[in-house]
Parts: C-alpha cells; sequence; structure tokens
C-alpha cells in the first residue's frame, strides 16, 4: 500500500466511532453488532469470516458474519476448518506473505496469483473478497476474509482494514475467551424476518424511511413499524 490515503470527514468520524465501540465488545454477538455499524461505514462488506489459529498455525475457530440468512451448504463450502474457501484463501496469503491482499478481476495483471481463487468467489454468489491478519503472536493469530466489498477493494479499502485489523484481533480475541458458542453471532441475524433483513440492508446503506418505502414498494409508516420491530429484537 504505497499510495497516500487521505480520510474525508465522515471517514474520519467512522473510524473515531468504531475504535470507541470495539472496546466494549466482549462477545460474538457484540462483534458481529460492530461489524454492522460502523465498520460498514469504512469497510461496506456482505460476509466477514473470523478465522482464529493457535500457536502452531491449527485452526481453533472458525465464526461467519453475513448480513443475509444463508443455506448451511453456502456456510460450510465458505467456513469449512479444513478446505473451506476463506481458510484456503488466509492460508495461501499467510504463507505467501500477501496480507493484506484483494481478490478481484484485475486487467493490469491477468497472471496475479490471486485470480486462481476469483472464479470460485464469483461461484459462490460473490464478487469480491479482500484478506487481513496479524502475524504470529503468542496466543494465537487471527485472520479475517471480507467477501462482497460494495466498491471494488483497492489501496484504500486496505487501508482502512489495516487500520482497523488491531481492534478486529482483540475483539475476536476477547470474544473467544468469553467461550461463546460457534455460531453465536448468527443468531442475531436469524431472529430477523426476510423482510427486516432486506430493511436493515437498506439502512446499513443509508436509506431514508421514505426511500427504502420507495425501493420496497411500502409506506414509510410500514418502514417505520419494521424498524421498531428490529430495534427491539436487537436490543438497539
Amino acid at each position: 500500500m504505497n499510495s497516500l490515503v487521505i480520510l474525508d470527514r465522515l471517514e474520519e468520524e467512522y473510524l473515531v466511532r468504531a475504535s470507541e465501540s470495539a472496546i466494549y465488545v466482549r462477545k460474538l454477538r457484540q462483534l458481529f453488532l460492530w461489524t454492522q455499524g460502523q465498520f460498514q461505514g469504512l469497510l461496506p462488506h456482505q460476509v466477514m469470516v473470523c478465522i482464529q489459529f493457535g500457536d502452531n498455525d491449527e485452526v481453533r475457530d472458525v465464526e461467519c458474519f453475513d448480513r443475509l440468512v444463508r443455506e448451511p451448504k453456502f456456510v460450510r463450502q465458505l467456513c469449512n476448518p479444513d478446505d473451506g474457501l476463506a481458510l484456503r484463501l488466509a492460508r495461501y496469503c499467510r504463507a505467501g506473505g500477501l496480507l493484506p491482499c484483494v481478490v478481484a478481476h484485475n486487467d493490469k495483471d491477468p497472471l496475479h496469483p490471486m485470480n486462481g481463487f476469483l472464479a470460485e468467489v464469483l461461484q459462490h454468489g460473490l464478487r469480491n473478497a479482500v484478506v487481513h491478519g496479524t502475524e504470529r503472536v503468542r496466543g494465537g493469530a487471527s485472520c479475517f476474509v471480507l467477501f462482497t466489498l460494495s466498491e471494488s477493494p483497492g489501496s484504500r479499502q486496505l487501508f482502512f482494514l489495516e487500520l482497523l485489523l488491531p481492534y478486529l484481533h482483540l475483539a475476536f480475541q476477547r470474544a473467544m475467551a468469553a467461550g461463546d458458542s460457534a455460531g453465536a453471532a448468527q443468531e442475531v441475524g436469524h431472529t430477523l424476518s426476510a423482510r427486516e433483513l432486506e430493511i436493515l440492508t437498506w439502512v446499513m446503506n443509508g436509506k431514508s424511511n421514505h426511500e427504502i418505502g420507495v425501493i420496497l414498494h411500502l409506506s414509510p409508516l410500514t418502514v417505520k413499524n419494521h424498524l421498531q420491530k428490529i430495534f427491539k429484537k436487537l436490543n438497539v
């Protein structure tokens, strides 16, 4: 990342708020909600796979944070601790010293080593991916794979991920140390109906109640009622 990245005022606000709120993350549920909040303001994405490695690089835990409710087969193909796509991406990038790295269409370098993963990413209905993680550290390293960023990932997105990596790592380590069961964070998403998830997605994209109503052919009052139910379910 040699390009100079200058944050605008909104990005600075997202960064400060994301840093502040990360301090209070102690459980997977909280980590999931944090990644769907200010973190999305800097790095809008659809799926994040969090991987915890042990001192000998063995896989200790894999958690999938998804904005959508997926079929179990999709989650297994992405997160299987033996040969899931996210695991293979993380291992390849770590072994090759490529962190952080991007998986996206690259016209400038069609022979780029990450292009070999792109076809598989597209096959899963995902558009791109970025991968970053810590070096080997005492107590275990962590690696994070973000799929389907809203913008084609480049130096700017990698810079944001570099800035947020320490907060991601520490929050994930704390959640794992708390002994949360695998998949506990996904209970948050599964408590919402398909319509509520759809509305929440548009809220994350910065749409107003009126705009969401136009998009989904609902009245603003109906959208507001859905949002009140969402807030109650998520305890926010």
